[in-house]
Parts: structure tokens; C-alpha cells; sequence
């Protein structure tokens, strides 16, 4: 006995959805516990694997569909008449249609007139990853030719792809058509974060001052206003623009969520304290003055 896994994931033709893998990581699990023989049929774009078009049919008992509606489709039947041979059973399916249930030999149905069954997703698990918040900084005219910040946000880009980690933009502008952003509710995203990225000194600022550590990625040659906060918060996580790449990017995050930043991340705040009690004297001292 062999069994091929298939899915709207192993089609070029359309996307498949995140829920899909899940389905099918749990099949996985099944008959790997049952130490049954079996391969997983990647679509060619997601560039994990086999392309059923490639396999012999021959090799396989069974083929197993795996999450998604099914109804008599073409590629549906593409894929069916292709195993024609093979017992061919569908799971966590929603039965949109009488002839779709047709092309296989058991079905069992997460929904169907008069049938609702929990989706497979619901019991599986994937390790705990950290979730990053990036803020990403506008060119930078003011600084001429010593702006990389294309090149910057560009590396951080490839990097968060390559790597494959969780992450959510953190936009940083006061207004995005058409509604209003509010600092509360940027601060209730970074608070969520377990690192912040940032190529914007606010973004830095509001990390530390919520206990998150942040990879501060200068874009301006020679260092500016992002390196001069760090300096001033006694921030030592800082890449200068020259230097972030996949390898700084790495390191910088094994860093910031090794544990040891705790004491940076209190004399952070301790800094900005000092900082804002020392402005606020000197505007009550110059409107006295004046």
C-alpha cells in the first residue's frame, strides 16, 4: 500500500488556503502513525515537492484528497481519471455537488446537506514561532544620497520571505484613507509583537518603551536619527545600513530573543524617563524665562 496526498495545493492553477496544509498535515500524521507509505503532492509554484503530473499512478493504492469543496471540476477530474486505478477517497471536504462526490470511492464530508463535522485544522499544531512587527521607512529624500532605505526595506523583505516568519506591518502614518490611526492602536500591535524590526525611530521608541525588543536597521549611510535614539537609549541592537543583510538580520534576532536584553530593555526605559522629565524641565524653565 502507497498513498499519494492531494489537495487544492497541489495545483498551479489555483491558491490554496492555509487550512488546506493543515488538513493535510493531519493525514500526514495519521498514516505516518500507521506506517503506511506515502508522499504529498506539492503544487510546482510552492516548490516543496512532487508534481502529481510527474508521478506514475501505478506506484499508488490510494490517492486521498484532502480539504476544500468538491464538486465535478476539471482538474478534479484530471486528477481522478489520472489515479483511475487507485482507491480514491476524499477527507474534510465540503460537498458542494452529487458528481464531485462521484469521482471518489468514500468521502467523508466536514459539510454536506445535513452533515457539519469539525474541520481538521481544529486538531493540529505547529511548533510556537515569534511574531515580528516591522515598521518600514519612506525614502528619506531629506538625506539625499546617503538614503538606502529602498535597498533596506528590500533585504528585510527577503529576509522575512526566506526565512518564512511571521510578521505584520506597522504603519506608522497618522492617517490612511480614509480613516484616522491612532497611537493606541499602534502601541496594542507592538505590544503583541515579540521583536520589532524598525527602520523608523518611533517604531524604536515605542518597542523599547513597551518591553519589546527591537533590531533597529539604520537606512542612512554614516547613521541618523535611528542610530542617534538607539545611542541615546543605550540600545545596543542596532544594524547601520551598510550591514543589513540575511546573515546581520539572523544573528540580530537570535539576539533580541535570547533573554539577555532585560537590562537594556529597563535602562531603555530608565533613559526615556530621565529624557522627558529633562525636557519638561527645560520648557518650564524657558516659559518662565520668557
Amino acid at each position: 500500500m502507497r498513498v499519494l496526498v492531494t489537495g487544492w495545493f497541489s495545483f498551479d492553477e489555483v491558491i490554496a488556503t492555509i487550512g488546506d496544509e493543515l488538513g493535510a498535515d493531519a493525514v500526514v500524521g495519521w498514516l505516518t502513525e500507521a506506517g503506511i507509505g506515502h508522499d504529498v503532492a506539492w503544487a510546482p509554484y510552492l516548490q516543496r515537492g512532487a508534481n502529481w503530473r510527474d508521478l506514475d499512478p501505478a506506484d499508488y493504492t490510494h490517492l486521498v484528497f484532502v480539504s476544500g469543496p468538491l464538486s465535478d471540476t476539471p482538474l478534479l477530474r484530471e486528477l481522478t481519471a489520472a489515479f483511475a486505478d487507485a482507491q480514491r477517497w476524499a477527507v474534510n471536504v465540503s460537498v458542494v455537488s452529487d458528481a464531485g462526490r462521484a469521482l471518489f470511492h468514500r468521502v467523508w464530508e466536514r459539510d454536506a446537506p445535513g452533515i457539519a463535522r469539525p474541520d481538521l485544522a481544529i486538531g493540529t499544531t505547529t511548533p510556537d514561532v515569534p511574531v515580528v512587527a516591522v515598521a518600514f521607512a519612506p525614502p528619506q529624500e531629506e538625506y539625499g544620497d546617503r538614503s538606502r532605505a529602498a535597498q533596506v526595506r528590500a533585504a528585510i523583505e527577503s529576509w522575512l520571505g526566506a526565512r518564512a516568519v511571521p510578521w505584520f506591518e506597522l504603519t506608522m502614518d497618522l492617517y490612511e484613507k480614509p480613516h484616522e490611526r491612532f497611537p493606541s492602536q499602534v502601541e496594542a500591535l507592538v505590544r503583541r509583537a515579540d521583536v520589532v524590526v524598525s527602520m523608523r525611530l518611533h517604531a524604536l521608541v515605542l518597542g523599547l518603551a513597551h518591553g519589546v525588543p527591537v533590531i533597529a536597521c539604520d537606512a542612512i549611510v554614516g547613521g541618523a536619527k535611528v542610530s542617534a535614539q538607539a545611542a541615546a537609549l543605550g540600545w545596543p541592537v542596532v544594524l547601520p545600513a551598510e550591514q543589513v543583510d540575511a546573515n546581520a538580520l539572523d544573528a540580530a534576532l537570535e539576539h533580541a530573543l535570547s533573554g539577555t536584553l532585560t537590562q537594556e530593555l529597563a535602562e531603555a526605559r530608565r533613559r526615556g524617563a530621565a529624557g522627558n522629565a529633562a525636557a519638561h524641565e527645560w520648557f518650564v524653565r524657558e516659559l518662565a524665562g520668557g
